[in-house]
């Protein structure tokens, strides 16, 4: 939440205008598109039991019309005294042509039946008679089916008809086809039966009622008997079997007597409108399932309507509140920006219009302050220049001290032990070194009168210690002419010298001077192949320090001016390996040279 009212002060006033009127366009719009929701989607529920129970009493009462007249044809052929002669013969039949005989007089009574387009076929299970002869699938001995599911749980019960998947009879028997049965009686007494007469009906016969009830498009229609057994379902439905028992199982109200309504059932995070009603003169059971979804689908699309409304009219308001808050803190802005270029050293006062708002009174009060602070900082640019420049003659008349009574120190040895000819050549490389170091007074020099300069510090290192350095360097020749501070290089060959080479057990090593440009910049690269430095002696480079007393301050003396003349964003950067090698490399801007 802080950083949220932090985010919200730091946005520019444009925004937070902007915000504001995007703000007071959507929350009534929310709540407007909120309410009308909640009406829409109560009037739809509504709307949609109502339908679901008219669509529902349709369609058992079709239901318990094809259940009526398939069970009047199966009275009919249950006590038709041919069926029910047939059905109690309990001995097979002798004679072939009596079998035929028989069996074309009970196909009469089957066939009478025909003109039902819902009964595709009927079979008979006997005790014997018709039932015996092999290969014949109309008629059926009862005790080759005693140990069937479904006779066990149709002759345990008490109802006279039975309704049961097809598949229960017929294994490969396609989902939605249905047989039902009918105990046939014995010829004098309706308490015992002497067999079963079975009518399959298409799957059409059913499911097309089905089908009638899906007002939705994901609406499931289910149509089970008293064994919780799926009879014949819609085309298209979304669950299966357990889940509608489980729906069923966890609201007791719907298993009723008569047709029950659920208008909110939530299962497996879904919300249903369920009802459930008996098939009166069957022991089938219809069961609808309707989502919410499909009953909430106009909402969702009135919804939509608005939504798109909505956005058809941002796309003109929203610019025109940007312009209207941009406008109204452009002055803000400005001054805004003119306070950035202050702050950037642009010391001038702001050309606004000095209207007598809040605006106006702070743009003049900005002006006083930025023609005050523009004196003071010449001011105090006058003062430090001239500091800087006794402190920069001060660094320089110190540069040098040691290297000059050592080079002395040498000419006295020199003098004592050699002739006339290498004392004066020490003196001619020390005069070269000084009047290279002097440059006429100049505060930056050619890059090629830098290296003229460190050659002769080590034409005279060498004659000091025996020849064992080599300095190269590789420097393009358009880089020659480029302007940098004098006395730069000098003193990282000193460091290179006395801390890197001369520490080797050889006191011999090679010094390489690079240059390149980069970006703008010429980086100009020192490296040895000395004994390196530590992490310590890295960082006391680094900090212009020296472990041995020598060296840092003339290499502190280079990283000061550089910054003086350029800027913090150039400078030194070693880079060491401990018993490998040195490099420093020096950063600064391409300077063209300047007329002489």
């Amino acid at each position: 939440m802080r950083t949220w009212n932090r985010r919200w002060s730091d946005l520019s006033i444009r925004y937070k205008l902007f915000a504001v009127f995007l703000f007071v366009v959507s929350v009534p719009f929310a709540l407007l598109l909120s309410i009308h929701l909640n009406m829409t989607a109560k009037e739809s529920k509504q709307q949609a039991t109502i339908s679901a129970h008219k669509v529902m009493e349709e369609t058992k009462a079709y239901l318990e019309y094809k259940a009526v007249s398939i069970h009047e044809v199966l009275n009919f052929i249950a006590f038709n005294e041919v069926i029910q002669e047939a059905a109690s013969n309990p001995e097979p039949y002798a004679d072939v042509n009596l079998w035929g005989t028989d069996a074309n007089r009970v196909a009469k009574v089957l066939h009478q039946f025909r003109y039902n387009q819902d009964i595709e076929m009927m079979q008979l299970y006997m005790k014997a008679g018709l039932a015996g002869e092999v290969g014949n699938d109309d008629y059926i001995k009862l005790e080759n089916v005693e140990k069937e599911q479904w006779f066990n749980k149709y002759a345990s019960s008490k109802a006279t008809f039975g309704w049961f998947p097809s598949s229960y009879f017929e294994p490969e028997a396609d989902a939605g086809m249905i047989s039902v049965l009918r105990k046939i009686p014995e010829q004098h007494s309706l308490a015992t039966s002497s067999g079963i007469v079975r009518a399959q009906i298409s799957k059409s016969a059913m499911q097309s009622v089905l089908n009638h009830t899906t007002f939705t498009p994901k609406t499931s229609v289910f149509l089970f008997n008293d064994q919780d057994d799926v009879l014949s379902t819609t085309t298209s439905v979304q669950f299966e079997q357990q889940d509608v028992t489980s729906i069923l199982d966890s609201n007791p109200t719907l298993i009723a007597l008569d047709t029950t309504w659920d208008n909110h059932v939530v299962y497996k995070g879904r919300s249903l409108l369920v009802g459930a009603s008996p098939i009166f003169g069957s022991t089938m059971r219809l069961v609808v399932i309707v989502p919410e979804s499909d009953i909430l689908a106009t909402t969702y699309q009135a919804r939509n309507r608005l939504i798109a409304i909505f956005l058809l009219i941002i796309p003109f308001t929203l610019p025109l509140s940007f312009i209207v808050a941009g406008s109204s803190t452009k002055r803000i802005r400005q001054l805004t920006r003119n306070m950035v270029k202050v702050k950037g050293g642009n010391f001038y006062p702001i050309q606004l219009p000095a209207n007598r708002d809040e605006i106006g009174e702070l743009t003049l009060s900005f002006n006083d302050m930025v023609n005050n602070v523009s004196k003071l900082v010449d001011e105090t640019y006058q003062l430090g220049r001239e500091v800087k420049n006794k402190e920069l003659k001060a660094l320089q008349a110190q540069i040098n001290p040691h290297f000059l009574y050592n080079t002395l120190d040498l000419i006295n040895v020199m003098a004592i032990e050699s002739g006339e000819r290498d004392i004066s050549t020490v003196v001619d490389e020390l005069a070269i070194f000084y009047k290279l170091s002097l440059s006429n007074g100049r505060e930056q020099v050619q890059l090629e009168s830098e290296l003229k300069h460190v050659e002769a510090y080590v034409r005279i290192q060498n004659m000091r210690f025996g020849g064992g350095i080599v300095l190269k360097h590789e420097v393009p020749e358009e880089l020659m002419n480029r302007e940098v501070p004098k006395i730069m290089l000098q003193p990282l060959i000193e460091n290179s010298i006395l801390h890197g080479i001369r520490e080797k057990d050889s006191e011999e090593g090679t010094i390489t001077i690079k240059a390149w440009k980069d970006r703008g910049d010429i980086i100009i690269q020192v490296e040895d192949d000395g004994v390196g430095m530590d992490e310590k002696q890295l960082a006391n480079a680094m900090a212009g320090k020296s472990s041995k007393g020598t060296g840092g301050f003339g290499v502190r003396n280079i990283q000061e001016r550089i910054v003086l003349f350029f800027g913090t964003s150039y400078g030194l950067t070693y880079v060491s390996q401990v018993g490998e090698r040195t490099v420093v490399t020096i950063r600064l801007p391409d300077s063209q040279p300047s007329a002489l």
